[in-house]
């Protein structure tokens, strides 16, 4: 998948990066920024094997986190888990605005409390995984959009 197609709903649905760029920040870029941002990205998706179908972890490690960090998101916490009892809410990673609210994120001995400080959640799926409806495949019986529900909704809850 190019670039272009993954902004133009083959990644992300359609009308979120659109939006998204007349967010508040995006402006302040100047135009070399805009391009050597553009020029980037272009070559994390040119670099990836997506032709290959790679699994989650490949996914997160060659394309998702990448992309992530040179959008700015480095202050990060991985695994984190959400629910005071057990496993079953474990989102893939936690971003937080800045490398302050990650510090005194680790600072919480419980994991689920650091996401009072968390500013986004990521939740990653292999590539090519439909991620509004179930796949198809085993393990794969919900869909990862009802997943994401589930996890803001716990954040909500144990964050107030």
């Amino acid at each position: 998948m190019t670039l272009d197609a993954a902004l133009d709903g083959g990644l992300f649905a359609k009308g979120v990066v659109p939006e998204g760029a007349e967010a508040e920040d995006w402006p302040r870029l100047d135009s070399a920024e805009r391009d050597s941002l553009e020029a980037d990205l272009r070559a994390l998706f040119a670099r990836f094997p997506a032709a290959a179908a790679p699994n989650e972890p490949q996914t997160e490690d060659d394309l998702i986190w990448p992309v992530l960090a040179r959008l700015g998101w480095t202050a990060v916490l991985r695994q984190q888990n959400l629910s005071p009892r057990g496993r079953a809410d474990v989102p893939d990673g936690l971003l937080f605005a800045d490398m302050d609210a990650k510090d005194r994120a680790n600072g919480l001995p419980q994991e689920w409390r650091r996401y009072a400080l968390g500013a986004a959640l990521v939740e990653s799926k292999r590539w090519g995984r439909p991620l509004d409806r179930a796949s198809g495949r085993a393990g794969e019986e919900t869909a990862p959009a009802a997943q994401m529900l589930r996890y803001l909704r716990r954040a909500d809850d144990v964050t107030e």
